[in-house]
């Protein structure tokens, strides 16, 4: 084991192991905000990309899980991650750049926040139905 001399090492390779992708982000957030030498309290963002089973058509996707602004990532739940399909939010790139009216505080910006609800992988209201099929 290396020593740290700022931070502790408290990864345990035992019970990462035990848990599926996204348990893993949470493992990692959780620890990560709960050293308030590299985090501060209530806050904290971390996101993975994972290839998981869509649960409508049962092929392969990756999955961006994003932990945001907003909880405190040192208690971060798999409730409080949302999951994107990685090709919709990509998709969102080119309409964004085709806009005349971009920029900072521009029309533009406040579509683009209602545009990620497209690119949900388990939408509002349905999380438990949705992971039980992943």
């Amino acid at each position: 084991m290396n020593s740290y001399r700022y931070v502790n090492f408290s990864w345990d390779d035992a019970k990462a192991a035990a848990l599926d992708p996204v348990g893993r982000l949470i493992y990692r957030s959780n620890l990560l905000g709960g050293d308030q030498r590299i985090t501060n309290t209530g806050g904290g963002n971390t996101s993975a990309k994972i290839r998981e089973r869509d649960p409508l058509t049962g092929q392969p996707v990756e999955v961006l899980w994003v932990k945001g602004s907003g909880g405190d990532l040192r208690t971060s739940t798999r409730e409080n991650f949302s999951s994107l399909y990685q090709d919709k939010v990509l998709a969102l790139q080119p309409l964004y750049a085709a806009r005349p009216d971009k920029g900072l505080k521009a029309p533009a910006e406040d579509d683009m926040v209602g545009m990620y609800a497209h690119t949900a992988s388990c939408p509002a209201g349905t999380w438990i139905t949705c992971t039980r099929t992943r």
